[in-house]
């Protein structure tokens, strides 16, 4: 088992521990929230943990985080696993945990227990998701490093990365999601009879059921498919409500898996893509290739809230390659000052501020 994978356990047994907590508070929730939204790693490790520790109850009656972890780490578990929806990761099967803990012997019943457990689990999640969403008003807006999912009526599934802004505007006869701004990965449920369409204010992306990326930040618009085939639709800055029935878009392109559609000033272009880098804000990391500085600095600023600050426009536009924790913005700067790129200081304020390595000398 990797250290991050030590890690990642360790966190959600203190957080299973926590939970049970009557002291939970508020503050707490929406810590839990963020932890688990930040990767699918954690929901699944702590689903995992949770059904450890409802088979366990009736044996150990005050199991403590070292026991829970020790179960959790057992090569044991790693029998039968059934994946995630959603993930191709996966997570100790009810079988094998029945197989593994025969000391307790609750029979049939410890089926549905253990999938009511799980349920619960992923209920409280909800709900302490939505105490930061507006869903009666169709609005879903995340912060700084905030990163959520959540179903939509029609069964289709959103992951929303950091410093976004969603409204969803459903009914009988449309499916349609504004992306205000930000970044969106969309899971769409098949309903032939109600396309799925993202608007933004540059073009127009439908689907039927698929999986795709939309990035909308400033003047910056891209579209990456994951699964299936998605039509995009520019509307050259006007919005779609605006153009009149039958009128021919400026320009358009249906894409299929791996490619990707950037839409500037009314133009549609298509590309062949890494969907793996495309989509690995998922995973909180943040791949790199041939980009300005400045963009790279504008992406970690999404996640962190103390910033970090290029000092000269010249330092700006040198293109970086790489791949990088989207939370440690300490090891991005040494990574600069490392390889003689910039050099880089602390402000009082919490603030990394970068200037050309060669201004130091």
């Amino acid at each position: 088992m990797s250290r991050r994978q030590d890690r990642i356990t360790d966190e959600a047994a203190n957080w299973l521990v926590r939970a049970q907590d009557s002291g939970f508070s508020m503050a707490d929730r929406k810590e839990f929230a963020s932890w688990l939204a930040g990767s699918a790693e954690h929901v699944e490790e702590y689903l995992s943990l949770v059904a450890i520790a409802g088979e366990i109850s009736e044996v150990i009656k005050d199991f403590d985080i070292d026991e829970l972890v020790a179960l959790a780490r057992s090569e044991s578990f790693g029998a039968d696993v059934v994946a995630l929806p959603g993930s191709d990761r996966s997570v100790p099967g009810v079988e094998a945990i029945e197989s593994n803990l025969e000391t307790v012997d609750r029979g049939a019943r410890r089926r549905p227990l253990m999938w009511a457990i799980a349920a619960t689990v992923l209920i409280s999640v909800s709900v302490s998701m939505l105490q930061f969403l507006s869903p009666a008003a169709g609005l879903y807006e995340t912060g700084v490093g905030e990163q959520i999912s959540f179903p939509l009526e029609d069964g289709s599934v959103v992951s929303l990365n950091a410093q976004s802004t969603l409204r969803v505007e459903f009914n009988d006869e449309r499916r349609e999601v504004w992306l205000v701004s930000g970044e969106a990965m969309f899971d769409v449920s098949k309903d032939p009879d109600r396309p799925f369409r993202v608007v933004t204010e540059r073009a127009v992306v439908e689907a039927v059921g698929t999986q795709f990326n939309v990035r909308y930040r400033g003047a910056d618009m891209t579209v990456t498919v994951v699964e299936g085939l998605v039509d995009v639709q520019s509307t050259a800055g006007t919005l779609p409500s605006s153009n009149a029935a039958g009128s021919a878009l400026p320009s358009s392109a249906l894409l299929g898996v791996g490619q990707q559609a950037r839409v500037t000033s009314g133009e549609v272009t298509v590309f062949e893509t890494d969907v793996q880098e495309a989509t690995s804000w998922r995973e909180r990391r943040l791949v790199f290739e041939a980009r300005p500085l400045s963009e790279v600095v504008a992406e970690f600023n999404l996640y962190n809230d103390h910033r970090i600050v290029i000092s000269d426009p010249e330092l700006a536009s040198r293109a970086i390659s790489g791949t990088f924790g989207a939370d440690n913005r300490e090891s991005f700067a040494l990574f600069l000052s490392e390889v003689g790129l910039a050099d880089y200081e602390r402000r009082s304020d919490g603030a990394i501020v970068l200037r050309s390595a060669q201004a130091s000398d």
